[in-house]
């Protein structure tokens, strides 16, 4: 290993390790129910050996309730399981030492969210370096470059805290390097070997967070790029394929018995054949038009509600370009590699970045997603961002005038300051209800933090 490519990750460290969640917010009363959800599945899968988690000690409103037909009722969080499934492995070695949410909630808490997220984006940051090969830039451009991705994107901002999205992102960013690795090796047996950890890492991603589906399907053309004779291409194919069914048939395994369907699966021994269908207290899904109106919206009116809603994704309290506008530099970067001689493998990459950015945007845009839930700046989003301020070294190797560098530091420093400013707590409890611009309530809750309630604000079967 070489210092360069050590800073990036040494750096994320030393920002994220003071600020991490159970430092700052130890009382349990302040935790988002995303993060109680995760915690109480961790504990119920070490402690009790099931996913149902009304035994444990956390309070969360994010659940799906599960009735059997004699009325008895039985709680799952409504996250992909697959994440606390892993973390469960870590919080087993400290059960077994005598660490536990019980006894000592904050060292317990602050290893997991360190060995979940914190050390797989440090880990990332260092092969952000090692991609940015494919610029031609030199070492210390390259670990600043990968630093900037880091901070720049508001990833670190979701660092601090056990973020499913967070580490989706980083896993998402392993994959792609596998993709390159791959296309730099000189022996088809090493190639194949990186493609294949290309795909478990951008499966998995996708058994964390949703929205890393769509670089599951958008990554794979860049197989197809790579200029290797046609039966090697079909056997990268293969390998991608089959090691991304890995973490998707542990997904199956582990989801699909809380709806009921199929036979129990795995740490679902207690549910029965016999059950009704999911009844969830946070509905899934939002209605095209409120019960008030006597009639559904008119075309034309649906679409420029929509329309509204895209643009508030990159313009409004939680919008992207506000908080981060140095994704602008990566976009430009994009154009770049577009517009000029690059490999084809490389292109295909970027468009698959853009494709896959673009279709979660619309994705959360046509389903109406209430902007609020989305924490800090826009936590839904994190899967894409890194890899779009990535291809600002594209950019970053023209030629440039002093001016133009000085807008693009003042861009930079702008989303920096705010994703630090996120760092400090990305997920309160009580949400941003209060200032519609994220970063406003942010910096609010770090001059005045909130209090916690007087009682836990507990959703059971209602």
């Amino acid at each position: 290993m070489r210092p360069w490519a050590l800073s990036a990750p040494i750096f994320v460290l030393l920002i994220c390790l003071p600020l991490m969640r159970p430092l700052r917010h130890p009382n349990p009363e302040m935790i988002s129910d995303d993060e109680q959800a995760r915690l109480a599945t961790i504990q119920a899968i070490v402690e009790q050996h099931t996913l149902q988690i009304q035994r444990t000690i956390f309070a969360t409103r994010d659940v799906v309730v599960v009735r059997d037909r004699d009325g008895q009722q039985r709680l799952y969080s409504d996250q992909s399981p697959v994440m606390a499934v892993l973390l469960s492995g870590p919080y087993w070695v400290m059960h077994r030492a005598g660490l536990s949410f019980e006894r000592n909630p904050v060292i317990a808490e602050y290893l997991l969210t360190l060995f979940g997220v914190t050390l797989p984006i440090a880990f990332a940051a260092g092969l952000l370096y090692r991609m940015a090969r494919i610029f031609e830039l030199r070492r210390p451009v390259r670990a600043g470059l990968a630093l900037a991705v880091v901070i720049g994107s508001g990833w670190i901002s979701y660092a601090t805290v056990l973020s499913a999205g967070a580490a989706a992102a980083a896993l998402v960013v392993m994959g792609a390097a596998c993709l390159v690795q791959a296309s730099f090796s000189a022996r088809r047996g090493a190639a194949l070997a990186w493609v294949a950890v290309g795909g478990l890492c951008t499966a998995l991603a996708a058994t964390y967070d949703l929205t890393g589906l769509a670089f599951l399907v958008f990554l794979l053309p860049v197989l197809c790029a790579f200029k290797w004779r046609r039966m090697e291409r079909v056997a990268a194919v293969a390998l991608y394929i089959g090691a991304a069914l890995i973490p998707l048939l542990l997904y199956v395994g582990l989801n699909r018995p809380i709806t009921g369907d199929l036979r129990p699966g795995f740490l679902h021994t207690e549910l029965p054949h016999e059950t009704e269908k999911v009844i969830a207290p946070k509905s899934a899904t939002i209605s095209r038009w409120t019960d008030e109106e006597e009639e559904p919206p008119t075309f034309w009116h649906s679409a420029w509600r929509d329309f509204g809603s895209f643009l508030s994704a990159f313009v409004g309290g939680h919008g992207l370009l506000t908080h981060f506008p140095v994704l602008i530099l990566g976009i430009l970067g994009v154009v770049s590699i577009l517009r000029r001689h690059w490999p084809t493998n490389t292109k295909v990459m970027v468009c698959a970045t853009m494709l896959a950015a673009l279709a979660i945007v619309i994705g959360y845009t046509l389903q109406h997603a209430d902007w609020n839930d989305a924490m800090f700046a826009n936590r839904w989003f994190l899967v894409f961002l890194p890899l779009t301020l990535f291809w600002a070294g594209a950019w970053l190797r023209r030629p440039h005038l002093a001016g133009t560098w000085v807008v693009a530091a003042l861009l930079w420093s702008f989303s920096a300051f705010i994703a630090l400013l996120g760092a400090t707590d990305p997920q309160p409890r009580q949400g941003f209800d209060r200032y519609k611009y994220t970063a406003a309530g942010a910096w609010m809750n770090l001059v005045n933090p909130p209090q916690a309630p007087s009682h836990r604000d507990l959703v059971a079967g209602e």
